[in-house]
């Protein structure tokens, strides 16, 4: 008779623990890890987010670049752009991109994309399974790879674009865009017919993405304080709007009303950053938000799933802060190996 009251004792408190905890986008916003790649020693580290302790170092090929998340293969896609050098002055081009184990915190994959070099900005298609990453090669190139075969299936030349930089992806459009850093237009990729159209942007563009919903592709250039907005039905401009400096980083939030800019607030012809800073943007109405300083040369960004969390990384600092979006404060800072540059938080 004891027994059976334990028993049923414990089979009322797992009801109760059960019905009591939250639900799974409700955890707190810290819980997780961030990964980020230090480009110029060649590195990638794992972080604890909410203790800021780090988790692994593990060495990876020479100059890691930008970074992608792939949730359902639990990897982080990082391009090796260039082994010896920045985008203006290298000498030999990397032709990988490596993929880093979220779980096991280690290189589970190298992709070789010969004869593709220099993969710079990365985008995922889950749904189809693809992995998409501009180019410098073939006088810049859009190239997709099947992560199934992990072998390169499409490659669209952008016509004389030689730095195609960040890239965007609308799959239900069957659409790509690159921002183009030195070429007066974006390039809009058909994925399908495997064409290129072009959007004028005389100034060049840096950063850019895309709403979940393929209402909008938002844009941003290092030379003019503005945000380019376009309908991606039409590939036309619908809206620029006017920004306190020149934007770098576009980085959504996962219900896409919300976006956050990083600015490097450069020294006016000097190559030294001030303080620069992270900044919210409505996205329905297409308004300039608050913004918070966060560290010199804010380069990359990465926003939690629930959307209550980003990680930037200051990247002349060494370092990288966590943001809670809610208030808008910095909760924590922690130093990185030399010059981080792709980051993302899971």
């Amino acid at each position: 008779m004891k027994t059976g009251v334990r028993a049923g004792s414990n089979v009322l408190a797992f009801l109760l623990a059960v019905a009591m905890a939250p639900p799974a986008d409700t955890r707190p916003a810290e819980e997780g890890r961030i990964v980020v790649a230090n480009e110029h020693a060649s590195t990638v580290q794992f972080f604890d987010l909410k203790t800021g302790s780090v988790l692994k170092d593990i060495p990876t090929l020479k100059r890691p670049h930008e970074m992608v998340l792939d949730r359902n293969r639990g990897v982080a896609y990082i391009s090796i752009a260039y082994k010896d050098g920045p985008f203006s002055t290298y000498e030999r081009p990397g032709n990988e991109i490596q993929a880093i184990g979220l779980d096991s915190m280690s290189i589970v994959d190298t992709i070789d994309i010969t004869p593709h070099w220099a993969p710079h900005g990365l985008a995922m298609d889950s749904k189809r399974q693809i992995l998409y990453a501009s180019c410098e090669s073939n006088g810049g190139e859009l190239i997709g790879i099947d992560l199934r075969t992990k072998k390169v299936e499409l490659s669209v030349n952008l016509g004389g674009v030689p730095h195609p930089h960040s890239v965007t992806v609308i799959p239900s459009l069957n659409k790509a865009y690159t921002a183009n850093k030195d070429a007066g237009h974006i390039s809009v990729v058909d994925l399908t017919k495997k064409t290129v159209t072009k959007i004028p942007t005389p100034s060049g563009t840096e950063g850019i993405t895309s709403t979940p919903d393929g209402k909008y592709v938002l844009a941003g250039n290092q030379t003019r304080n503005e945000l380019i907005v376009i309908d991606p039905a039409k590939d036309e401009i619908v809206k620029k709007v006017v920004l306190d400096q020149p934007p770098s980083t576009l980085v959504l939030s996962p219900d896409g009303r919300k976006l956050y800019i990083t600015f490097w607030n450069q020294a006016p012809g000097k190559p030294s950053w001030e303080d620069g800073f992270l900044q919210q943007f409505d996205v329905p109405t297409l308004t300039p938000g608050p913004k918070l300083k966060v560290g010199h040369f804010p380069l990359n960004l990465s926003i939690a799933a629930d959307g209550k969390t980003a990680v930037v990384d200051t990247t002349a600092d060494g370092a990288i802060a966590v943001v809670d979006l809610l208030q808008l404060k910095i909760v924590r800072i922690m130093k990185t190996d030399e010059w981080p540059h792709g980051i993302a938080v899971f």
